[in-house]
């Protein structure tokens, strides 16, 4: 039986932490996503607190410029703080090397069950998301990527 002290320590240090690992995901199988390349955790479960929002990324033909003919593709996008890179670059999660750029710092493109008209109510509002980390299998806007389990309020 386990000792329901340490248990509830060990919960105030997740929720503490926002961010934690599964111990065993040999059962689960992601359709969406691979381990980001120089992480320690391989597509590690875990919560991150954010802002969503969505935004218009070039798409097809060239997925380089709206302006110059590209086609428009709408992405939903959790925007984590930088002590949610540090926190995950810390605990192996993201590689030492910073993934990110200026202009999309702390960038993470959701892959979600959930309908637009779902995550709507979410817009713009700070919330955790859990989930995946990874990098998607296939055309990507973000340097990694979160299969969404569950999104919240972060109230």
């Amino acid at each position: 039986m386990v000792n329901k002290t340490l248990l509830h320590a060990m919960l105030l240090l997740i929720s503490l932490n926002a961010i934690y690992c599964l111990a065993d995901k040999s059962d689960i199988q992601l359709e969406y996503l691979e381990p980001v390349e120089g992480a320690k955790e391989s597509c590690p479960f875990v919560a991150l607190k954010g802002r969503i929002f969505q935004y218009i990324f070039p798409g097809v033909p060239n997925f380089q410029s709206l302006e110059e003919g590209d086609a428009p593709e709408a992405r939903w996008i959790l925007e984590i703080p930088e002590t949610e890179i540090q926190r995950l670059t810390i605990s192996g999660c993201l590689p030492e090397e910073d993934l990110f750029s200026a202009e999309a710092r702390g960038w993470v493109q959701l892959i979600t069950p959930y309908s637009d008209n779902d995550l709507i109510s979410f817009s713009n509002k700070q919330v955790v998301v859990e989930g995946f980390l990874g990098t998607l299998v296939f055309h990507i806007h973000t340097p990694i990527a979160i299969e969404a389990m569950g999104i919240y309020d972060d109230k």
